[in-house]
């Protein structure tokens, strides 16, 4: 079996941390968002995977290669213009052909999803299609289903303006068969839950596999740091330290520390905290509930909280980061400075005056 991962967007709600990395390479818990699908996939018995690419694809294709290390055949097919995430699929039959049943998987989607289920399930229902759906509490941001008993799809809405009957969202990964491809138009800009689904549902059966397992679709910076921490909960109850990593300070809770990474004395980690490889946290500093990508110093006496800190970061000596915070990559903060809550600095910024106000873009 084919899967298509859709990997090509520009993911403008996660800037700063897209500026510089497609969100499919947003680490979570240190590996890449998209090896998670992958590997994921490899698991469920997928061994061909194409990944529809266009916003910087160069760094896609570097961190999956041609998939040998992650145990599958990996190939590309890029966009030429944005075609949305139906657009794609007509190019990608094109290109290597999608013959018989295949798999779409949204590229910005961490989940346990047994992928193995949902297909055993697409097939014993000889469904055209078939969707995975999971509860959520606030439908409105999301596609809503509807289902019968028998767990047929009777109605569909995308991001209901209403207080919808259901609360199941469409999760982002559908089994089809290749049917559905007559219903996609060639070189047009396709939505799959505006274009493709409402005409799949008036023609054949379209059932959903409903999971009630770990699922984030990775939409703004928020959802992309609960994602992280809902990992080290899930994968590392205890915490996770690397064995290279020197760990002087206090720990508490579940935290993730990578390889290289050092946390110096008087310092305090936790609980629920991500630091990736080669971070330096100095003496006496607090981080909490926040995740702090690779190679980034924070300096002594620094407190950080519920907040994303980017890669190559230099964040000062007595620097107080409130809530909801993201820094992108490489931005140097100096000492003693305050950043109010919610504030968003882009890469390669020199910061040397507090930010008071809170939901500030700093340019």
């Amino acid at each position: 079996m084919k899967a298509v991962i859709l990997a090509g967007g520009y993911a403008t709600r996660l800037r700063p941390l897209t500026i510089t990395r497609p969100k499919p390479l947003l680490p979570v818990l240190g590996k890449p968002l998209i090896h998670w699908l992958v590997e994921s996939l490899g698991r469920a018995g997928v061994r061909e995977v194409v990944v529809s690419v266009r916003y910087m694809s160069q760094q896609v294709k570097e961190a999956l290669g041609n998939g040998d290390e992650l145990g599958v055949s990996v190939s590309y097919v890029e966009e030429s213009s944005p075609l949305g995430d139906a657009g794609p699929l007509k190019l990608v039959d094109e290109v290597v052909g999608l013959e018989t049943t295949f798999l779409v998987v949204y590229g910005d989607v961490f989940t346990d999803v047994e992928i193995a289920r949902l297909v055993e399930l697409h097939r014993r229902s000889g469904a055209i299609a078939t969707l995975t759906a999971v509860p959520v509490e606030n439908p409105e941001r999301y596609g809503i289903l509807e289902l019968g008993e028998d767990g047929r799809v009777v109605s569909f809405v995308e991001k209901p303006t209403y207080r919808p009957r259901s609360n199941l969202a469409n999760a982002g990964i559908y089994v089809f068969e290749p049917e559905v491809l007559k219903y996609v138009e060639r070189g047009r800009r396709q939505k799959i839950a505006v274009d493709l689904i409402p005409k799949i549902l008036r023609t054949g059966p379209v059932y959903a596999y409903v999971h009630r397992g770990l699922w984030f679709d990775i939409g703004v910076p928020d959802d992309y740091l609960r994602a992280n921490l809902a990992a080290l909960g899930t994968y590392y109850p205890e915490g996770y330290v690397s064995r290279s990593a020197e760990v002087l300070g206090e720990v508490k809770g579940p935290v993730y520390v990578g390889s290289e990474a050092v946390v110096e004395e008087g310092s305090v980690l936790g609980p629920y905290t991500v630091i990736l490889d080669g971070v330096r946290v100095g003496r006496g500093s607090l981080v909490r509930g926040s995740l702090v990508m690779r190679r980034t110093r924070i300096g002594s006496s620094t407190y950080v909280k519920d907040s994303i800190i980017g890669e190559d970061c230099s964040i000062g000596s007595w620097v107080r980061i409130e809530s909801g915070t993201v820094i992108g990559d490489q931005v140097s903060v100096a000492d003693e400075i305050f950043i109010n809550r919610r504030n968003y600095i882009l890469p390669y910024k020199e910061l040397s005056d507090s930010i008071w106000r809170e939901g500030e873009v700093i340019l």
